[in-house]
């Protein structure tokens, strides 16, 4: 499942966060992983996500850095399966649209 997202890169301290959270949803603790910073509601529901060294990971995954100098939108991709969740973010840009794989992660108390 996909889900439309705000998002804002910082070119100073190269972080791209995605922020999916409705108008009355508020993050209410966080779930850290490597340079990945999970924003969940209380019931553990993912609603954003910041991304630290950015340029670095799209680098190690083939992706062009400059994707995020051009970025028109960035949405989250989160796919439950069995005890874990496929997570991905979709980035579109003026040079192309690119999936990017954040992984899998075995996370039962993180949920879509």
């Amino acid at each position: 499942m996909e889900k439309q997202c705000k998002f804002s890169y910082n070119e100073i301290d190269d972080s791209l966060i995605i922020s999916c959270r409705g108008e009355n949803k508020k993050a209410k603790e966080n779930f850290m992983f490597d340079d990945l910073i999970f924003y969940l509601t209380e019931n553990g529901k993912i609603i954003g996500l910041q991304i630290r060294s950015a340029s670095s990971i799209l680098e190690e995954s083939g992706i062009n850095p400059s994707t995020l100098d051009n970025l028109k939108s960035a949405n989250l991709i989160i796919n439950p399966k069995q005890n874990s969740l496929f997570i991905g973010v979709n980035l579109i840009s003026d040079i192309k649209e690119t999936k990017l794989p954040i992984g899998r992660i075995f996370a039962p108390q993180l949920t879509i």
